[in-house]
């Protein structure tokens, strides 16, 4: 099929900006990519624990969670914690009071689902941990050993 000139142009490159690829801010320290801890004083929503983003594209975001239900963490539309990137399964893991502990369970996600760098099917969750899911890095956060 030859070009007639009356025929659109399918496709075309876009040029993109440094923020259009989701570089992933640099931690308080770069050499060990060790996170400072949670300033207790900047958590809000009245949750019994909290998941705060330490590094990806909502970095600063805190999730309140609260017992009773269990909060599905994912790329699909109906996650209660919605994380919009492919390093993200669409139902990659949940985390549900069970009892008096926070529990984490991966929901048979494709790049795993870490706490303090290790891989993990399900953990019972304690104050501080560092749960990476996909790109996105997250603090565990108890309201009450933050003094909610």
């Amino acid at each position: 099929m030859g070009n007639t000139g009356d025929e659109t142009e399918l496709t075309k490159a876009v040029p993109l900006n440094s923020d259009a690829t989701g570089v992933i801010p640099v931690t308080d320290s770069p050499e060990t990519g060790e996170l400072a801890p949670i300033d207790a004083t900047t958590l809000s929503g009245g949750g019994s624990a909290y998941l705060v983003v330490r590094r990806g594209a909502m970095e600063g975001m805190q999730f309140p969670l609260t017992g009773g239900e269990k909060i599905s963490i994912g790329r699909a539309s109906d996650s209660k914690i919605f994380l919009d990137d492919v390093t993200v399964s669409r139902k990659h893991a949940l985390v549900e009071l069970v009892g008096n502990s926070w529990n984490l369970s991966d929901a048979g996600s494709l790049n795993g689902t870490y706490v303090n760098k290790s891989r993990v099917a399900t953990i019972q969750l304690s104050d501080g941990d560092e749960l990476q899911i996909g790109k996105f890095r997250f603090v565990f956060v108890l309201a009450t050993a933050a003094g909610h």
